[in-house]
């Protein structure tokens, strides 16, 4: 066996970014018993006019669904995978849906602006990623104040990330936990980056701003 095959099959089996060769197993028709591309976007509460971000959208399982919730809107697609893209443009563009972008890069590093994105949601992706601080991180820089994120982890992902943990993960980089969906080995956790309220300094100093208790 060659070694890129043998490299695939211990991906497969084990840690680390899910190979393209293999991608036709995350379009399994069981995988709907566990969460199905419906489910997982009824999870995200989307409205017609938003702009959404699918951190490891791989090969757009769930994205033909969020895509078409969000007429109005726009969903990006973000892999380190450039054949994973090429894939999830091939089902999208036959589904009829056009308000999606293609970025191809690394979680650690998200090439978007500032308050970019009103959702961003990761499925089975998190711990993958070589620094997932890292990539949260970034995710609060993109998304706008009260901007939700979601973060999907699955039963038989072998890079799968309990529930406390994520959490942990997530509140160090200053988003507040909403609500999780789902059982301690399938489910889906929401955050929101809070809204910040700046003070003047200015009325800090001259003591205009009291505790009035």
């Amino acid at each position: 066996m060659r070694s890129a095959e043998k490299g695939i099959l211990r991906r497969f089996f084990g840690k680390g970014i899910y190979p393209s060769q293999i991608s036709f197993w995350l379009d399994f028709p069981l995988r709907r018993l566990i969460l199905s591309p419906q489910k997982l976007a009824d999870r995200l509460h989307l409205k017609e006019n938003l702009k959404v971000l699918e951190i490891g959208a791989g090969s757009g399982y769930f994205s033909v669904e969020v895509a078409r919730r969000i007429p109005q809107g726009h969903l990006e697609l973000f892999d380190i995978q450039q054949e994973m893209l090429e894939k999830a443009r091939r089902k999208l563009e036959a589904a009829g849906l056009h308000n999606v972008g293609f970025t191809l890069g690394d979680a650690i590093n998200l090439p978007f602006g500032e308050n970019e994105f009103d959702v961003v949601f990761l499925v089975a992706v998190l711990g993958e990623v070589s620094d997932p601080e890292a990539c949260l991180q970034g995710i609060y820089k993109i998304l706008r104040p009260s901007g939700l994120l979601s973060i999907t982890e699955q039963p038989g992902d072998p890079d799968f990330l309990p529930l406390p943990v994520v959490r942990s993960l997530a509140e160090k980089q200053g988003f507040e936990f909403v609500k999780n969906y789902g059982k301690k080995k399938n489910y889906t956790a929401n955050f929101r980056k809070p809204i910040r309220i700046r003070q003047d300094p200015h009325q800090v100093r001259s003591g205009c701003l009291t505790d009035r208790g």
